[in-house]
């Protein structure tokens, strides 16, 4: 590991990163008719792994139990399936997805098999970001972070410039041991000592100096500051707080900017919902799952809708089975 430190430019990349990358965990939702769901413990860790790596898979220990692994190495097949994958663990370890049909055929010695783990796709399920398998922010930081750092740092040196500056006009050029000191002491302060042999006092003038437009310009750095970041938010399709702007667009404009968004998210959630059937029809979890993925009104009417048909469809089968007649008893009489 290097024994460098990270620079303050580096800290808030991370931080700025790290922020985005929990909203992309935040907006996805998922929920189960089960109590204790396997796949609704760990969704928030998925999230995770598909918004930084783009793709992950899950393995199952036990009946309860799922683990998050990452996809290490694989390749498509003509189907645009995942084929000859291997996933690593949290310690580094290894293992391959094979079948054991497919183990045969590597011709591995019994001291090969020994050493190396097989997981039967049976036992394992791809979750995917996108359809192109890319993490959230890919390249953010090269095409974007970086320009705004610069923008950060022309708006820092522009607010420390404008800063009001005192000259002050002495006879000769400070000394090591008098002026000097006070100038290092004065260094925020922005004093500038000017030598002038004319002046027979020590101090004979002082001049306070303050642009008169400083700020223009650093009103304009603030300006692309924001549009830079704007732009960012929009490429990888994080959605802007919008309500203050409703009022005073018209319908079309307020759908317009919904639609950029939902796309993005529509494809997101149709992927994961690919994952969520195969978990399904592989036995990982028994109950219906219901996905709400983004934050738009849609969605969250949708949601509402499928919990209700989860909760009715529960109710159904919870009501008890009404109970067979029973048999009636003949009872004879004899004639006298």
């Amino acid at each position: 590991m290097s024994d460098k430190k990270p620079t303050q430019k580096d800290l808030w990349k991370a931080n700025l990163l790290e922020f985005f990358h929990n909203y992309f965990i935040g907006i996805s939702n998922l929920e189960c008719s089960e109590e204790d769901c396997p796949l609704v413990l760990i969704w928030d860790e998925i999230e995770e792994k598909n918004s930084k790596k783009g793709k992950c898979a899950i393995i199952t220990i036990d009946q309860q139990t799922l683990l998050v692994v990452d996809i290490v190495n694989s390749s498509l097949n003509g189907l645009k399936k995942l084929v000859e994958v291997s996933v690593q663990y949290a310690d580094g370890k290894t293992a391959l997805v094979r079948t054991k049909e497919e183990i045969k055929t590597m011709n591995l010695t019994p001291e090969q098999k020994e050493k190396m783990e097989f997981i039967d796709p049976s036992e394992i399920v791809y979750w995917f970001n996108n359809p192109t398998q890319t993490p959230n922010l890919l390249s953010a930081e090269t095409i974007y972070l970086n320009e705004l750092w610069e923008i950060k740092e022309k708006i820092k040196w522009d607010r420390e410039k404008s800063k009001k500056k005192v000259f002050l006009r002495c006879e000769n050029d400070p000394s090591e041991e008098t002026q000097a000191k006070k100038i290092d002491a004065a260094e925020k302060d922005y004093l500038f000592y000017i030598s002038d042999p004319s002046i027979t006092n020590e101090i004979k003038e002082m001049e306070v100096y303050s642009p008169s437009k400083g700020t223009e310009e650093r009103s304009r750095l603030y300006q692309d500051y924001k549009e830079e970041f704007s732009e960012l938010r929009r490429v990888y399709g994080i959605r802007h707080l919008t309500h203050k702007k409703e009022d005073r667009q018209n319908n079309p404009e307020i759908e317009l900017n919904e639609a950029q968004f939902i796309a993005i998210e529509r494809r997101k959630k149709r992927e994961r919902e690919k994952s969520i059937k195969e978990l399904e029809e592989k036995g990982f979890c028994s109950g219906e799952h219901v996905l709400t993925y983004g934050t738009s009104f849609e969605n969250r009417e949708e949601k509402v809708l499928e919990q209700q048909e989860l909760n009715e469809l529960s109710e159904q089968d919870t009501e008890e089975t009404p109970e067979e007649p029973k048999e009636k008893k003949e009872i004879l009489i004899e004639k006298k």
